[in-house]
């Protein structure tokens, strides 16, 4: 008889536009060999906004697989949908990857709390190779795309200002084993938390959060970021 595996925890993705059926059309991308992954369900996840879904792999080497691809996209109508990863682990230790930008853009959308719009922060990681100071000296790890959310309100803005600074010094995202998948030499983020939903509350590292600005303000000053 063979033995019975637990699957591992689930995959959350976001989409850069809803269209018909996307669920389903995430389905079958993930289970393709074009993303790296395998047999899987998708579910949406509406309490973290309408473009959240949760993707349960049945084997976690094809979480890994997804995960170390790094970009996904999607042909739909004619139209690029791009898939976004969110990770939710912590690293294991602080090592710097090489980093190419954090820009900022202005989304106008309901924030959830007292804001009428929140400021919209991309943060793109090149792939590189490891260096000395990395778990494993030599060996590639893959680039990554991460976006993140804050209030277009004065302490919003401080705050963006103040991950600008940390996203320059390297403190953002470090290379390691991830908590989630298991997948080794991967980014992940490096303790200094972001928002990268806008719903959902904290469960779904989203909004609203009232204390949130001054916690990572706080994490930022722990790192001599003020």
């Amino acid at each position: 008889m063979a033995a019975s595996v637990c699957p591992p925890s689930p995959l959350l993705v976001r989409v850069s536009e809803t269209v018909p059926r996307v669920h389903r059309r995430l389905e079958k991308y993930f289970q393709s060999r074009a993303s790296g992954g395998g047999e899987c369900t998708v579910r949406p996840v509406g309490h973290c906004g309408p473009d959240a879904f949760q993707v349960e792999f049945r084997e976690r080497a094809a979480k890994e697989g997804v995960l170390k691809k790094g970009e996904h996209e999607m042909v739909i109508d004619n139209k690029h949908v791009t898939i976004f990863l969110e990770p939710t682990e912590n690293p294991v230790e602080n090592t710097r990857p090489k980093i190419s930008s954090l820009t900022q853009s202005q989304a106008g959308v309901q924030s959830g709390e007292k804001h009428p719009n929140e400021g919209h922060i991309p943060n793109t990681v090149d792939s590189c190779v490891q260096k000395k100071e990395h778990p494993h000296p030599g060996k590639m790890y893959p680039g990554i795309q991460r976006t993140a959310y804050l209030p277009d309100n004065k302490e919003g803005r401080e705050v963006l200002r103040l991950l600008q600074k940390a996203f320059d010094q390297k403190l953002i995202f470090t290379v390691g084993d991830s908590r989630v998948s298991g997948a080794s030499d991967v980014i992940t983020w490096n303790d200094i938390h972001h928002k990268t939903c806008r719903f959902g509350g904290p469960e779904c590292y989203g909004y609203p959060d009232p204390t949130y600005l001054k916690r990572v303000k706080a994490e930022l000053k722990a790192r001599g970021i003020e």
